[in-house]
């Protein structure tokens, strides 16, 4: 009974070479369930030892997710132990606002990736739309990199005056909400050639449902981002996590194209049009309201403040 009750605690807490055997023995039997898969046909014998693979993958995938859940949070905590002795890392984990100005300089680079492979893409295929997507990425590359350079030209002259700082800041928001109407208006753009043009260039399915993982995640992780970037009150990261919102709209537009262009086969008539205006008009909705949240927010903030410099101003005072 004791030798029972420790094999079910050692496999409630597994370690060692056991675990390390688990994932192996994972790996090959997801591997061989997808090799089953394309190169097993039905109604041979070994449809029979394939189906036991699909059900030991089961198994040990769901055990596998198991000793994960229960050991993430101790992984977690060594690896954020032994990566904030580094500065670098420590900043990344710990200051909110640098981890956003360090992925926002990621995506300026992703950013003019896409606007590059558009680019190609239009002259390649001689197609409007790639240039309108690419004239779509080309405000955003400004959009992005004047909010990122604007803060660190207004950081430097100012100086040690965070006051003076914190009011350049909120300039640099209204400039971004402002920013944000030619954006949209590139969108829509973007947008328009869409609908007045044809069926973009196929993709394969593969492709196509690898980006939709991909947008649904960036989808997700900037509307994350977004609430949690009020938290801080820090204007610069708002604006930022504002535009990465933007951005994410037009992937999902984009998205809406591709997946179209794979899987319609063209026996839905003028339903797709329907979509793909929906899709458009959504998230072109989406930027106009954030333009104007952001417009609105910003001049409160500034009218605030500069009421508040006139009653805190010592000439004022003296007369």
């Amino acid at each position: 009974m004791k030798k029972d009750n420790k094999f079910l605690q050692w496999l409630k807490r597994p370690h060692g070479v056991f675990l390390v055997l688990i994932y192996l023995l994972t790996a090959a039997a997801i591997a061989g369930a997808v090799v089953s898969v394309i190169f097993v046909r039905p109604d041979t014998p070994l449809q029979i030892a394939a189906y036991c693979l699909y059900g030991l993958s089961a198994v040990l995938l769901a055990y596998t997710v198991y000793t994960v859940v229960i050991y993430a949070g101790t992984v977690k905590r060594k690896v954020v132990e032994l990566l904030k002795r580094n500065k670098f890392f420590a900043n990344v984990l710990e200051n909110y606002g640098f981890k956003t100005v360090l992925f926002s300089l990621v995506s300026f680079g992703i950013t003019v990736a896409f606007a590059v492979m558009n680019i190609v893409s239009a002259v390649r295929y001689r197609l409007v739309w790639y240039w309108a997507i690419a004239a779509y990425y080309a405000v955003l590359i400004v959009f992005r990199g004047g909010v990122l350079l604007a803060d660190r030209i207004r950081k430097k002259k100012c100086g040690g005056d965070e006051r003076q700082y914190e009011t350049d800041r909120w300039k640099i928001y209204l400039s971004g909400g402002i920013c944000l109407i030619p954006l949209e208006l590139a969108m829509a753009a973007a947008i328009t050639q869409l609908m007045l043009s044809g069926k973009p260039m196929r993709s394969g399915m593969v492709m196509a449902i690898a980006n939709a993982a991909y947008t649904f995640f960036k989808m997700g992780m900037a509307i994350y981002n977004l609430f949690k970037a009020r938290k801080f009150d820090n204007p610069i990261v708002q604006a930022l996590r504002n535009l990465n919102l933007a951005d994410a709209c037009m992937a999902v537009v984009s998205l809406t194209v591709l997946m179209i262009s794979t899987f319609d086969d063209g026996t839905s008539g003028g339903s797709m049009l329907y979509i793909k205006s929906a899709v458009g008009f959504f998230a072109c909705a989406v930027i106009i309201i954030m333009a104007v949240a952001m417009i609105v927010s910003a001049s409160k903030k500034l009218k605030n403040r500069s009421q508040t410099t006139v009653c805190e101003d010592p000439s004022d005072s003296g007369s």
